[in-house]
């Protein structure tokens, strides 16, 4: 049996009032059984708290507090991390936006746009896709995914929700269904961006699959993923993402597309960078060397 020291850490610190200041712990008991310890002690979900070593390592589930190296009067941190929503939640909330929000605008030319009109192939093409993208993304929410972290704090979802409902939701829509007078993008261009369009969705949707085979449900295993589009790059479900979006930005010919593509292009290198980053760390020796963070070649 060990000591050891906690003390909250955070703007969170005055909702653990009931935090003791030691607490007695096993090195071979899990990091989860602390976890719930805490939870009860302080009356919090565990899912609202994260425990930190003094030098900021999180100390993580699947693992016994001795990786750790816990001795006599260690200090592990606690933080509230504040009423938490569940990943999938969120996940189905912002891609709901722009699936409501596109046939809003579409169909309601009169009241918005102030006529009726008929609406040109790319038009009609674009809000096609982009229903079926997020019906993908809903599908794949519910019943793909397999998240690390059960929640994330509640006020991210007006974060998250804001990019799809806004950015990808209105910003798109508004432009893209207004009244258009010119002429069609060449047959061979449409067809071939089209194509595209597929070839990344269908692309993408191998990739989730991909990685949520490499976790057994309920578990947060984390192995090196291969196959299809990883032995390219460390992300290739963000490649061929901003792929489709590039398809749509060619079909729509609206700067409303570009500006969403390249919002959602920065944020998701930033994204895989820090995934690549951790892949080597975690697989240190054992991943490949040559592959590549987003771009099949590049970067």
């Amino acid at each position: 049996m060990v000591e050891i020291a906690l003390k909250s850490k955070g703007k969170g610190g005055r909702s653990l009032s009931k935090l003791p200041s030691t607490l007695d712990v096993q090195p071979t008991q899990s990091v989860e059984d602390l976890y719930q310890k805490i939870g009860r002690l302080t009356g919090l979900g565990k899912d609202r708290l994260r425990l930190t070593l003094i030098d900021n390592t999180v100390l993580a589930d699947g693992y016994d507090l001795e990786k750790y190296d816990l001795q006599k009067g260690s200090t592990v941190f606690v933080k509230d991390l504040g009423y938490q929503i569940a990943w999938r939640t969120v996940f189905l909330i912002e891609y709901f936006g722009p699936l409501i929000i596109h046939p809003f605008f579409y169909y309601l030319q009169k009241p918005i746009y102030g006529k009726e009109f008929e609406h040109t192939r790319e038009q009609q093409t674009v809000l096609c896709f982009v229903l079926l993208h997020f019906i993908k993304r809903e599908y794949e929410s519910a019943f793909v995914h397999r998240f690390s972290n059960a929640t994330m704090p509640l006020k991210n979802i007006f974060k998250n929700s804001g990019h799809y409902w806004l950015i990808s939701g209105f910003n798109i829509a508004y432009w893209v269904y207004r009244p258009d007078s010119r002429p069609s993008i060449p047959d061979g261009i449409y067809y071939v961006a089209s194509a595209l369009w597929v070839y990344a969705e269908v692309s993408n949707y191998i990739t989730h699959i991909n990685l949520a085979s490499l976790r057994p449900a309920g578990t947060k295993e984390r192995k090196i993923p291969h196959g299809y589009g990883f032995n390219w790059v460390s992300c290739p479900n963000y490649f061929f993402e901003i792929l489709g979006w590039f398809a749509i930005c060619i079909i729509s010919r609206s700067l409303s597309s570009v500006i969403f593509l390249i919002v959602s292009a920065v944020t998701m290198w930033a994204w895989a960078v820090k995934k690549h980053k951790r892949y080597r760390r975690d697989f240190a020796g054992k991943y490949p060397k040559n592959r590549k963070v987003l771009f099949p070649f590049l970067a």
